[in-house]
């Protein structure tokens, strides 16, 4: 919808953590259980990727190695935006009408 979206610059990298850390903790409460450290750049990470799916039609590929966080800093960016994860598990099967 016409929904105003509004920015706020994080001017405190301890108060960020902190807040992802809570929203880590509510995750936590209603999930399976993510024990993630969040050092500094998995923090900027996340504030990313929460600004960018926030957005009208918002996306990112997230490229790294395996083991590196993506999918959990996802998880954690689409609780903060009160968006619900959906995976496709691809087979063999899979085909168009499994999408």
């Amino acid at each position: 919808g016409g929904e105003e979206l509004s920015y706020d610059q994080a001017l405190n990298l301890v108060e960020l953590r902190t807040t992802l850390e809570n929203a880590l903790d509510e995750y936590n409460e209603v999930n399976a259980v993510m024990n993630l450290v969040l050092f500094d750049d998995a923090v900027l990470h996340v504030a990313r990727i929460v600004r960018i799916v926030k957005q009208t039609g918002g996306h990112a590929m997230l490229v790294g190695v395996g083991g590196s966080g993506k999918q959990s800093l996802s998880r954690l960016a689409a609780h903060v935006c009160g968006f619900t994860v959906m995976q496709i598990m691809v087979s063999q099967t899979y085909s168009l009408l499994d999408f």
